[in-house]
């Protein structure tokens, strides 16, 4: 039996993408493989009335 079958998947095993506020960029979208996308000016607004999350941006970031 392969490893991976072996061992059940946890919550812990998938890190899903998050809102971070950096000093100098302000609100980002980290991903996570690590990269980290500075968010555009209607993206912060879309945050803050609650139109989007991090996983409608991850969505859209995930390719580029």
């Amino acid at each position: 039996m392969t490893e991976a079958l072996k061992t059940p998947t946890t919550q812990q095993d998938y890190q899903e993408s998050r809102i971070e506020e950096e000093p100098i960029l302000g609100p980002v979208l980290a991903m996570p493989d690590g990269r980290v996308h500075p968010l555009s000016w209607l993206d912060r607004v879309k945050l803050r009335l609650h139109l989007t999350d991090a996983r409608a941006l991850e969505s859209r970031y995930f390719a580029t």
